[in-house]
């Protein structure tokens, strides 16, 4: 059973700009690989406004023609296939166009690998990508005879600046991002962006439910935002 990740984000910013979620391990995929933004959403702050990324955890595969992959620019799959654990490797193939091939059950079902033949060009102008939930979390330049093995460990942060989805970042330059912890479990936070840029502590959804009852008790035209 796949279980839905979600995080709920109330926007007092003070100023209009995009969501994002990332995750920020993009070694554990290839050392050259970089993370992308796996998910962004453009926001106005208001007293209640809100924005809510959801995912569950199932890997995949994908590459896309970015040309040279590097900080800024945008990863666009232009094809992804699902990984299981008894279809956990695929191969990278170029004979005028690339394709994913071979697609079968890999030495370790707890990890992914890609292959890439010889065929791929040396100068390549296409990257390949570790998926999560149908979007691109890391990509790497492809090359001829190169093998990549991942382990996915996933771990997942939120910010708040100029990103879109599939923008190549670079995690070290994030300006204050929040770590998204979630205890076993538990698979919906909340937290709010404050005026100053700081973020409240992630609270889980049954406090904010008790939360709510609490302020009903008090006052039965109590809203969900008077918590």
């Amino acid at each position: 059973m796949a279980y839905i990740y979600s995080v709920t984000i109330t926007n007092h910013a003070s100023h209009s700009d995009y969501f994002m979620v990332y995750q920020n391990d993009p070694t554990s995929w290839s050392p050259n690989a970089l993370a992308l933004a796996w998910f962004a959403k453009y926001s106005n702050p208001a007293p209640n406004a809100t924005v809510k990324f959801s995912w569950v955890i199932d890997w995949g595969f994908s590459w896309g023609e970015t040309g040279e992959l590097k900080e800024g620019v945008n990863f666009e799959a232009s094809d992804f296939v699902m990984s299981s654990p008894d279809k956990n490797q695929i191969t990278l193939d170029y004979n005028g166009a690339y394709d994913f091939t071979e697609q079968q059950k890999g030495p370790d079902p707890s990890r992914l690998y890609l292959r890439q033949t010889g065929s791929i060009p040396i100068k390549s102008q296409a990257s390949v990508g570790v998926t999560m939930s149908g979007s691109t979390v890391y990509a790497t330049q492809a090359r001829p005879n190169t093998n990549l093995t991942f382990s996915p460990k996933p771990s997942y942060y939120l910010a708040y600046g100029s990103y879109i989805p599939g923008q190549v970042i670079d995690v070290s330059s994030i300006n204050n991002p929040l770590k998204l912890e979630y205890p076993t479990g538990i698979y919906s936070l909340s937290t709010t962006l404050n005026a100053d840029n700081s973020w409240s502590t992630p609270t889980l959804l049954a406090q904010k439910n008790a939360q709510f009852l609490e302020a009903r008790s008090q006052n039965p035209k109590a809203l969900w935002t008077d918590r």
